[in-house]
């Protein structure tokens, strides 16, 4: 009988092994590339293949981290090596590395739609720190149970496989000057491999898959899971926004301003503002503000709303997660994707928020959001952005209404937040952060299924059950004596993220989200569309002129109802371009700012299928002018804590 074993020295094993980890790292990537096609541009097979090999070195990196220790347990030059018990830890500690380095990689192939690029360190933080990991990984394990299947597949693969080899020593002993040699060789080998690269310069980064694509998209396909979290493990150095400077002071100073000298002193109106941000509560899922005309029926009430309102019609989401585009509506500054703020060095730094600003005038602050304390770090950006009394699950206090989860479900929050807010002190500004339109889009269990139009745990479920909440809340407000005098903006966190696979997924059509301004006592116009184009950051200095705020401000966030705005929305994308839309043109940057690295037509060309050939047009070179200085003085106050006026 044939067995599929052998035997071999030390050395030999140990190289054995570590190709065996290296191969299945490698191959997981065609199940990530199969899964997310439509994501990352489904490649031709012969592309996909170029890719996997550049993909290698990150590979080789990646999987010498994670077998370091291993490494040198077989490598160390002394006869104990041999050693039956320290055999047996040397392959229990290569198990549970790589066992961690392929389930890394092998849940982020469904992840990675989530976020739109491969995981961060701070995307690990933002999980496990979460109050909430329990159920989320239970939900996450319930609904991608085919990821955990196959992840344990291949860990059970990767011992086998590892088993086939039985180590021996060498007859006569390898002699010590030999063995150290061994040691000193394999050990600079691995510190190469670590390193990824050969010679003067940084160690191989993530920004250098950029280096090898045709496509952006095709990036996360060269790249590996374990390597980004690798190389993004410095938060002080990860998670940070490098200041850029491409252009004179006096240049930028002519494209642009973030000092808002206020309105005429004493225009200020004591007006209670509230703000909802909807989530996962795309502008394609609402029919009047569907910028391809597509009609769902999601949200009746906020489709009537929107009809005594004023929209604006092109409003560009920052951010793919909760976390960035909270801290855009509550800031005044963007979270491009995978910065995220609270987790950064700049969480400390003095910030011209609304909620801020407005306190100092003796407006009352609460935010609501029914999650726990800590979940996603949303609380703790709205207390740094000036909200002082935060109602979070614990709060809320009855369970009952938990929707076992995230948070406290939609319908009974809306009836919360619409009487607690008749018990703050008026002028208040208040913001209410919904939860239900979240996976799995669960709705109460004693509800009657009949009134919803698509299935059980569907998005649009989600989003219908969103809408019912919205009507009541406003039902109840509306018979308070501090509805006519308030002020209601009402956004969502992000863009859609549940067209995978279909025309809608793309950038332009997906970060779209509503920017309703409604105002039932007057003061702001009713049944007017507005068609310019502006971004999630931009509301919260928008939010200050609806009341006439009257003191010097800084917001990287422009006014919206400005008769001076000239703006466009922008947003950063997987590898590190910029996507800047306006009222006809959208254009991509390289990751640098540079250049203009493609062209749509998107008012002819909505879903973006092809760019445009030929000489770019000159408000594209507008576009990418108005990005370079937006993200010049963007970075320049982030890093040095001038986003507020104090520091000016």
């Amino acid at each position: 009988m044939c067995r599929l074993t052998f035997r071999a020295g030390v050395y030999t094993a140990m190289l054995y092994r570590f190709a065996v980890a290296l191969v299945l790292l490698w191959l997981t990537r065609f199940a990530f590339a199969a899964y997310n096609a439509d994501v990352v541009g489904s490649p031709s097979m012969g592309e996909l293949l170029r890719l996997s090999l550049h993909g290698v070195r990150f590979d080789l990196t990646a999987a010498a981290y994670f077998n370091a220790l291993f490494i040198a347990m077989n490598i160390l030059p002394f006869g104990f090596v041999y050693n039956r018990i320290y055999r047996r830890v040397s392959d229990w500690v290569y198990w549970i590395c790589n066992s961690l380095m392929l389930a890394i990689n092998i849940g982020d192939i469904p992840y990675y739609r989530f976020t739109g690029a491969r995981l961060r360190w701070t995307n690990v933080l933002n999980i496990t720190t979460d109050s909430s990991i329990g159920s989320i990984v239970g939900q996450y394990a319930a609904d991608y149970w085919w990821a955990f299947a196959a992840g344990a597949a291949v860990i059970a693969l990767l011992v086998w496989a590892s088993l086939r080899v039985r180590v021996t020593a060498p007859e006569p002993p390898v002699r010590l000057r030999a063995a150290v040699g061994l040691f000193v060789l394999f050990g600079g080998l691995t510190f190469l491999a670590m390193r990824g690269r050969v010679g003067s310069g940084i160690p191989l980064a993530i920004p250098d898959a950029a280096f090898v694509v045709r496509k952006a998209p095709h990036i996360n396909v060269v790249l590996n899971s374990p390597f980004c979290i690798l190389r993004s493990l410095n938060r002080k150095k990860s998670n940070i926004e490098p200041e850029i400077e491409l252009m004179p002071a006096d240049t930028l100073a002519a494209i642009r301003s973030s000092y808002h000298p206020g309105a005429p002193e004493g225009s200020v109106r004591r007006r209670n503002i509230v703000n909802i941000i909807i989530e996962s509560g795309g502008a394609e899922w609402v029919d009047a503000l569907s910028v391809t005309g597509t009609r769902r029926g999601l949200m009746p009430f906020l489709d009537s709303i929107a009809g005594h309102s004023l929209v604006f019609a092109h409003t560009i989401a920052c951010s793919r997660s909760s976390c960035g585009g909270a801290t855009a509506v509550m800031t005044g500054f963007p979270a491009f994707d995978p910065f995220y703020f609270m987790l950064s060095p700049y969480n400390k730094n003095t910030l011209d928020s609304p909620a801020r600003l407005l306190a100092a005038k003796g407006w009352d602050t609460t935010f609501y959001y029914g999650c726990k304390h800590g979940s996603f770090n949303i609380d703790q950006t709205a207390y740094a952005s000036g909200y002082h009394r935060i109602i979070d699950r614990e709060a809320y206090g009855d369970d009952r209404d938990f929707d076992g989860m995230w948070g406290i479900f939609d319908y009974p929050m809306a009836a919360f937040v619409a009487r607690d807010l008749g018990t703050l002190r008026q002028p208040f500004i208040a913001t209410w952060f919904t939860v239900s339109a979240h996976g799995p889009f669960t709705v109460p269990d004693d509800w009657d299924t009949s009134v919803f139009i698509h299935p059980e745990a569907s998005p649009e479920r989600g989003l219908e059950y969103t809408d019912m909440a919205l009507r009541r809340f406003f039902s109840l407000a509306a018979t308070q004596p501090w509805y006519d005098n308030t002020i209601f903006v009402i956004t969502a966190d992000h863009g859609n993220r549940d067209f995978k696979g279909t025309p809608f997924d793309g950038d332009y059509v997906r970060n779209h989200i509503p920017f309703v301004i409604y105002a039932p006592g007057g003061g702001v116009e009713q049944g007017v569309v507005c068609d310019r184009v502006v971004s999630q950051h931009d509301i919260a200095a928008t939010t200050l002129s609806l009341i006439g705020y009257d003191s010097p401000y800084v917001s990287v966030g422009a006014d919206a109802l400005s008769d001076s705005y000239r703006g466009y929305g922008i947003a950063r994308t997987d590898g590190g371009r910029y996507i800047v839309i306006g009222t006809r043109y959208t254009i991509y940057t390289t990751p640098d700012l540079g250049a203009v690295d493609e062209v749509y037509d998107t008012q002819a060309d909505i879903f973006m299928s092809a760019p445009l050939e030929g000489e770019v047009p000159s408000e594209a070179l507008d576009m990418l002018r108005f990005a370079q200085a937006f993200v010049q003085d963007y970075t320049a106050r982030l890093n040095h804590d001038r986003l507020s006026v104090v520091s000016e």
